[in-house]
């Protein structure tokens, strides 16, 4: 055999490595993932699982790649104790109070397709929620920038999380949808931000609207803030901030008064 030549594998060989091997560290009481499903978070759940899975080489368990072999196959039993492992993960990544309501079907795809079906709808309804806090998010009246901004972005992240941007599918990505649609995002974040903003920013506001293109949030961000610190410096000024002339008719006076009894 020249040094050019490989070792005749066979097809169960490679299927063991590949598919049904079972590293010793790995076992079904461990938590593979930090994120457990909630009834709110399940798109977090989803991806963080995913990533995971496809970390530890079991992606293929429930995407439907590996489909399950028949009892007399020599690699059924292996087949069988990786496919219980990635069931116990999933089964170990839920809450205790959702696990209750939930059956260990004999494969983990069927597993996964059933949580996917069940929490779908739920988040659906968490989404529109959000939608609508989003919508419902204004500043008030006495509330700083940096305390709406954090608050309205905080529902954004929510969103994100429960309804994240699709995946580019090119290899490498040749059609940019990914950033149109983050730069679509942007934008409606921006009018969602400008559109919560207290009466007393709103000369600002039809200014920057008029503006084209339009700045980014970051930018407004910073616009707004440099505006509320100019209105607070001339809503509370200081006593070294006083104007030339007041100080210098107080200076005359006193002299005035130390040395001709004032006037």
């Amino acid at each position: 055999m020249t040094n050019h030549e490989i070792p005749h594998e066979s097809k169960s060989e490679s299927k063991s490595t590949t598919y049904f091997s079972i590293v010793p560290v790995e076992n079904p009481g461990a938590n593979i993932t930090q994120t457990f499903l909630t009834r709110k978070n399940y798109d977090e759940w989803y991806r963080t699982f995913r990533l995971a899975l496809l970390a530890k080489g079991k992606l293929d368990y429930i995407d439907g790649t590996i489909s399950k072999p028949p009892p007399s196959d020599p690699e059924y039993k292996s087949w069988r104790s990786a496919n219980a492992l990635v069931s116990a993960w999933i089964y170990n990544s839920i809450i205790p109070d959702l696990r209750t309501s939930i059956t260990l079907p004999e494969e983990a795809t069927q597993l996964w397709n059933d949580i996917k079906q069940r929490f779908t709808l739920v988040n659906d309804a968490h989404i529109f929620q959000l939608e609508s806090d989003i919508i419902a998010c204004k500043q008030g009246p006495t509330e700083s920038i940096m305390a709406y901004y954090g608050r309205i972005k905080k529902l954004w992240d929510d969103l994100l999380e429960s309804d994240a941007l699709p995946d580019c599918h090119c290899n490498p990505c040749s059609c940019n949808l990914l950033k149109h649609l983050e730069r679509r995002r942007d934008k409606k974040r921006v009018r969602s931000f400008l559109m919560g903003l207290d009466a007393r920013y709103g000369v600002l506001r039809s200014h920057i609207l008029g503006t084209d293109p339009l700045p980014s949030l970051n930018q407004i961000y910073n616009r707004l803030q440099h505006e509320e610190g100019m209105r607070h410096t001339l809503d509370n000024p200081t006593p070294d901030s006083r104007p030339e002339p007041m100080a210098y008719a107080t200076t005359v006076t006193n002299y005035g008064s130390r040395n001709t009894g004032g006037v």
